[in-house]
């Protein structure tokens, strides 16, 4: 357990390793601690993004938050890449598909009366066969600890689906497939391959130890019979 401060914390971070971009990811709950965060840290003037289910889903009132330079809407593996290439090179970056931007200063340094924010439209959807190999290293060890039936086990967070094909009312995945949907003619839902399954379960068990493997998948029942049996002699 911690006794320092979380905010004090966060400072001293920013502090000793001046990152050129803050980029933090957010649910609804989660959303007044981020702010108050990056409240703490504003004064080093870094740029921030934040994406995540809320700001997908609310990014007028997440960019309206005045420490939020850019919000990503929806998936943001093409995006944050595109966005770190381009501030590297020294480029604009009001393009970026999935990036709504927000503009504080004229090109002349005038601060601006009205924020411009420039809304760009969905890109293509992440092929998530392709997603790099995870890695953890940059995190503390209790990053990989987490609480289940009253003990603290070692696990692993891992991807077998993105999405969901059901319409239930209490979940935000139905509205991923409607934003998809809308914004670029594609179904959001869709499965990793069992070879590329297999390919990270073998990573991760022997390059990090778990003693659980953590699935993120919305729901198995999104999987065939023969599928699940798949992935049943894939995981044994």
């Amino acid at each position: 357990p911690k006794t320092t401060n979380v905010r004090d914390d966060m400072v001293k971070m920013v502090e000793s390793f001046r990152p050129d971009l803050i980029a933090m990811s957010v649910v609804e709950d989660t959303f007044p601690l981020g702010v108050r965060l990056l409240q703490a840290i504003r004064h080093f003037d870094i740029p921030v993004i934040i994406g995540g289910v809320f700001p997908t889903f609310a990014p007028s009132k997440a960019i309206a938050i005045d420490e939020v330079d850019m919000v990503c809407v929806g998936e943001g593996e093409h995006a944050l890449l595109e966005l770190c290439k381009r501030m590297r090179n020294g480029e604009d970056y009001h393009d970026i598909p999935n990036l709504w931007v927000k503009d504080k200063y004229s090109p002349d340094g005038t601060k601006l009366l009205t924020q411009r924010i420039t809304k760009n439209p969905l890109g293509p959807r992440v092929d998530i066969d392709d997603v790099p190999l995870p890695d953890f290293s940059p995190f503390e060890e209790a990053r990989l600890y987490r609480p289940m039936a009253g003990k603290v086990y070692r696990m692993i967070p891992f991807e077998t689906h993105r999405g969901c094909p059901y319409q239930c009312a209490f979940c935000n995945s139905p509205s991923q497939n409607v934003l998809y949907k809308q914004g670029s003619n594609v179904n959001y839902f869709r499965r990793r391959s069992m070879d590329s399954i297999r390919r990270e379960m073998d990573f991760l068990v022997n390059r990090w130890d778990p003693e659980y493997i953590y699935f993120t998948a919305d729901t198995f029942l999104a999987w065939s019979d023969k599928e699940f049996d798949e992935f049943i002699e894939t995981y044994t």
